[in-house]
């Protein structure tokens, strides 16, 4: 809107004794004499406008200079990010003292946030004024000196305290006398000193869930031996969260000699409230498996996990038990992905769901099933952070895809079965943000005399 536009018309006169009575107080005629003030006065002019009307507009040429009498008028920069809120100001602030003195374009946009009073005076006006009372210049010349010098000791501060932030060297008690300053520089202060204090306490959630993500990776078991009976196999995990921390989870261990343990799994939701479902899942299944009865270690797990479970929260797992030296494998699925077993043979076999993810019912019973692996058999399990991994056009990876990946890396070693699974989903996604944690775990299984 054109500035000029927006000017409705001169308001009812006052007598310039009323008018001299409220430039008085502000700063930049507080040194002026009687006569001198007195002849600013008498060539002000009273103006109202409605909420919404563009008083100055940043990169334009106006020459005038507003004294708000009533009401409040929001300060505004454009930057590359958009436009940005310096301040609100009300009565008795002067703006636009520059265009009136230099009749220099304006440096912000000025709106009238609410109905507004003010008072006018024109640099022509001004100008003029100084010419017949010098004092008026020298006055004005001194308020904007006095300006220029908070100025740049505050943009010294700001930018120090900028370059101690980004050396995270920040210091908030550096800008506290600053903040007890008045003006327009000092309001964008504080909006710094708030930036500031955001910016520290997102970098301390950050720290403390970089802190989290090590604490998580520690739980994750360490790569087995290659020794003695564990000679058998060649396994190899990896999870990737799509947060700092994630709800997927995998883990083995040996039981005894001869049998090892075996565990994906993938909580429901995601960042902290999933991982500490995690922490919990994982203990409660590594704990809870006595090898005896394991249907009844299943159901024990699912009881716990159920139990005032207020978040409601669950897991989908696959947990077997390897025989080292037969090769059979008894498992239970717990509404999690169905593994494959790729066949040293050829072919591939899914190990189906025998029961509903953990935490849901806590009277579930859950089912038992067998499966053997040959030497040379591959057992791949994973969670669906893989088959629903998206690429920008909205397609999903999906199961056929991770079949085919699967067929062709027939033979391969688990740790670069594994490697060629994660590098198809990364080449699919085509830098799409990863919406879900990833987990894969591939066996081979050598057997006995391999």
């Amino acid at each position: 809107m054109d500035e000029t536009a927006a000017i409705p018309g001169v308001t009812a006169t006052r007598s310039v004794d009323e008018i001299t009575a409220l430039l008085a107080p502000l700063p930049i005629f507080a040194r002026l004499d009687t006569a001198s003030l007195s002849a600013v006065a008498a060539r002000c002019v009273f103006l109202n406008f409605a909420a919404g009307t563009i008083l100055m507009e940043e990169g334009r040429v106006s020459t005038f200079a507003d004294i708000i009498l009533d009401g409040e008028v929001d300060i505004f920069v454009e930057t590359r990010a958009g436009r940005v809120h310096v301040a609100t100001v009300g009565p008795p602030h002067l703006i636009g003292e520059l265009g009136a003195i230099a009749a220099t374009p304006r440096s912000a946009t000025v709106i009238a946030k609410s109905a507004l009073s003010v008072l006018r005076i024109e640099r022509d006006n001004l100008m003029s004024l100084t010419a017949a009372y010098p004092t008026i210049g020298v006055a004005i010349i001194a308020e904007l000196g006095q300006r220029l010098y908070g100025m740049n000791r505050l943009l010294a501060y700001l930018t120090y305290a900028a370059n101690a932030l980004g050396r995270d060297e920040y210091d908030p008690q550096m800008l506290q006398e600053l903040l007890r300053q008045p003006g327009d520089l000092a309001n964008f202060a504080r909006a710094f000193a708030n930036m500031a204090a955001e910016l520290e306490e997102k970098k301390r959630r950050r720290d403390e869930m970089q802190a989290a993500a090590m604490i998580q990776n520690s739980i994750l078991p360490r790569p087995l031996s290659r020794e003695g009976r564990l000679a058998t196999i060649d396994l190899h995990a990896e999870m990737h969260p799509a947060r700092e921390i994630g709800g997927d989870f995998y883990d083995y261990f040996l039981l005894d000699n001869d049998h090892l343990a075996v565990t994906v799994a993938d909580v429901s939701g995601k960042g902290i409230p999933a991982a500490l479902f995690m922490a919990v899942s994982r203990t409660v299944l590594r704990s809870g498996e006595r090898g005896d009865d394991m249907a009844e270690d299943m159901e024990s797990a699912n009881r716990l996990l159920a139990t005032e479970n207020a978040a409601a929260m669950f897991v989908t797992a696959f947990h077997g038990v390897l025989d080292l030296d037969t090769g059979v494998m008894r498992y239970c699925n717990a509404g999690h992905n169905p593994p494959y077993v790729l066949r040293a043979a050829g072919g591939q076999d899914t190990l189906k769901a025998t029961g509903i993810p953990f935490g849901v019912d806590a009277d579930r019973s859950y089912r038992i099933a067998e499966t053997r692996l040959r030497s040379g058999d591959t057992l791949f399990l994973y969670s669906d952070g893989i088959t629903e991994a998206f690429n920008p056009a909205g397609e999903e990876f999906g199961t056929q895809r991770l079949e085919s990946v699967l067929a062709a890396a027939a033979g391969k070693g688990a740790a670069a079965l594994v490697a060629d699974v994660l590098a198809a989903t990364v080449a699919f996604a085509d830098g799409a943000e990863q919406s879900d944690d990833i987990t894969a775990l591939a066996l081979v299984y050598r057997g006995h005399f391999a």
